[in-house]
């Protein structure tokens, strides 16, 4: 199994904010990869995952606010 950084549940993997599980599900900003649940802030945040998870789950990535 490869190394992935540590997210939590409610944390936008993207640039770490907070989320709100009922609120992204609400509006079309979850995704699963790899058997996992991803929450995200923005549209912007999930494309980005969407186009290179593995980019945003390696353990050197640092998650910033855009």
């Amino acid at each position: 199994m490869v190394e992935q950084r540590a997210i939590s549940p409610d944390e936008d993997p993207v640039c770490a904010m907070p989320v709100d599980l009922a609120g992204a599900t609400a509006k079309g900003l979850a995704l699963r990869h790899e058997h996992t649940d991803y929450l995200f802030c923005s549209t912007g945040c999930l494309l980005e995952f969407r186009d290179d998870p593995g980019w945003f789950l390696d353990p050197a990535y640092t998650p910033t606010m855009m």
